[in-house]
């Protein structure tokens, strides 16, 4: 569709920035974004969130694919420039002014009556904790594409052993089927940022862990931010319980209590957080 300029063409025309604290990088390049909308393979029947649209990229090559189409932007300038060059689509297109923190997916997919779609360029400052979000919606949502700064993408989808595993790669593994697809450099935004952005795509599993995700995300985060640590050092004062029955509750999750939680396989941790619930008062 040609409702959308490039950023150079909105900022020449339109007063005002790129905002830093947003993160706000917009894509310049059209053969990108439709590459991007393309690996999400948006079906007709789809209804599809997008996060933070910006300037359109990506959304010029939704609009017409999907059912329903959901843009979520906090920027209240591009709300009014978005919403004014949408308007004559009717409600194919509902753009939510707000942090896509705070979004309502319960709503949304009760509206749809069916799992959703959601694709972004995701800005750098809130990749991590949207993503943590999604986990928690993880029954609302089929698949999605996301383009991330390109650190944040490698820890998505390393694994044990490697510098970039931490806690997204050990709770993306548990629940979702993640990849790489491509790299994009950073000549492709405007402004360009100082690194290269990655874009992976997900499912989320039909069967997962047969525990609390918040229980895993607990231990799994308790030990990573001791890394350095071994893993009943980095339990130490985590979890209710005194060193013995850690350590006992350690070795019945098949693991050694000097092991280094880079070390521990995603599986392991699951085993893990069972134990530690038989072995609490």
């Amino acid at each position: 569709m040609d409702l959308f300029p490039s950023p150079h063409e909105y900022f020449r025309n339109h007063p005002g920035r790129p905002r830093k604290r947003l993160g706000q990088h917009f894509l310049a390049q059209p053969k990108t974004a439709e590459k991007i909308v393309e690996a999400a393979a948006v079906k007709p029947h789809d209804v599809v969130v997008e996060v933070g649209p910006g300037l359109g990229a990506l959304t010029a090559h939704l609009v017409g694919r999907c059912a329903r189409l959901h843009l979520v932007e906090l920027d209240r300038d591009l709300v009014a420039f978005l919403a004014q060059r949408l308007a004559s689509l009717g409600e194919r297109v509902r753009l939510h002014a707000q942090d896509v923190l705070l979004f309502d997916w319960d709503h949304c997919v009760e509206e749809a009556g069916r799992p959703l779609v959601v694709v972004g360029n995701l800005p750098y400052n809130i990749s991590s904790p949207l993503i943590f979000r999604l986990l928690e919606n993880r029954r609302r949502i089929d698949r999605g594409v996301f383009m991330v700064q390109r650190e944040v993408g490698e820890r998505l989808t390393a694994g044990p052993g490697t510098k970039d595993y931490g806690v997204l790669s050990v709770l993306l593994s548990l629940y979702a089927s993640v990849e790489s697809l491509f790299t994009v450099g950073p000549k492709q935004f405007y402004p360009p940022p100082k690194v290269d952005s990655l874009v992976v795509r997900f499912s989320f599993l039909d069967r997962e862990p047969d525990v609390d995700l918040e229980d895993v995300r607990r231990v799994v985060n308790a030990v990573f931010q001791k890394r350095r640590k071994t893993l009943a050092n980095g339990l130490k004062g985590a979890v209710p319980m005194g060193g013995e029955a850690l350590r006992r509750a350690i070795l019945r999750a098949g693991l050694d209590p000097q092991d280094r939680p880079e070390r521990i396989p995603p599986a392991s941790f699951v085993d893990l957080v069972r134990a530690l619930k038989s072995e609490s008062p």
